[in-house]
């Protein structure tokens, strides 16, 4: 990982032009510590490296080389859905995803945090949340529910598996003219992967997302809604033994913003139509692509 010094020296970038690119285009996305300093990749110098040649040698300008350099990423990038459901398979990043799972049956939280920040290094970070970090949590979900690893086990990797989410969801710039979003799963739905994975697709188009969480109560949303004029709700659900919970949440928050754009998503909801205010996005990184540009189209 390299401070923005060292990625301008070896760049030969000023400062203010990676900031800006990162910034204004949306172009890359540091990991930052604790204090709030930068830190880029290999993988971001390499994307800055491209950008760079686009613009100085061929003449691009940079908002359409970084949309080039969007575009080829999501080619590339699986949702979760995707993944074979055992951890067993042909993936190409099955030993990434072996390493985490042996520090985490190990509760070594310290080897756990490095292996999380090599990968963050070594690959774009769409690839690190939806190629390696989505499957190791199926893979952990499974491996708990067949009773090979306890319930303690659980709670630390995803507590992890959260603070890395929400790291990278305060990098990136909100637009105050996109709807300002609430994301939650209803109460009794605890798997909040998906969800995390489409508030992290939000936050990177520039959604203003507020995340609650899993296993939501009703009690309070439709003021909450109300009071912070919330345009959009994304919701999660991935049994539909939930669904007659998740229409009771729509049917009351509706209530008290008769305009309320619903996104919903998971398994539960695969049978659901779409209505003028309620919208199924579908499972896959492309699923929710074609939701996106349906979105803006509208607007």
């Amino acid at each position: 990982m390299y401070n923005i010094k060292a990625a301008a020296k070896i760049l030969d970038m000023p400062k203010v032009t990676i900031r800006s690119w990162e910034t204004r285009y949306n172009a890359i996305t540091p990991a930052r510590t604790e204090s709030g300093h930068r830190l880029y990749s290999d993988q971001n110098l390499e994307d800055l490296k491209w950008l760079k040649i686009q613009v100085q040698d061929n003449g691009i300008k940079i908002s359409e080389a970084v949309k080039q350099l969007h575009a080829s990423r999501k080619k590339f990038v699986k949702s979760a859905a995707e993944f074979p459901p055992s951890a067993e398979g042909s993936d190409q990043y099955q030993k990434q995803i072996e390493e985490l799972y042996n520090a985490g049956a190990e509760m070594d939280s310290e080897r756990f945090q490095y292996l999380m920040d090599l990968n963050f290094s070594m690959f774009h970070y769409r690839t690190v949340f939806f190629s390696i970090l989505a499957p190791f949590m199926v893979r952990i979900g499974e491996e708990w529910e067949n009773g090979t690893i306890t319930v303690a086990h659980e709670h630390m990797l995803s507590h992890m598996m959260l603070q890395r989410f929400t790291q990278f969801f305060r990098v990136f710039p909100t637009n105050d003219a996109l709807p300002k979003t609430l994301a939650f799963c209803p109460s009794g739905e605890h798997h909040q992967l998906g969800l995390l994975l489409f508030t992290l697709f939000l936050r990177e188009n520039g959604y203003p997302v507020a995340y609650i969480g899993p296993d939501t109560p009703l009690e309070g949303l439709g003021e909450l809604v109300e009071k912070q004029d919330f345009e959009l709700v994304c919701m999660s659900i991935g049994h539909e033994r939930l669904l007659p919970t998740a229409e009771k949440y729509i049917s009351t928050l509706t209530e008290a913003k008769p305009d309320l754009q619903f996104a919903i998503g998971g398994r539960g909801f695969g049978c659901t139509e779409n209505t003028a205010h309620k919208h199924y996005i579908g499972t896959t990184y492309e699923d929710w692509q074609h939701w996106l540009d349906a979105q803006a189209a509208r607007r």
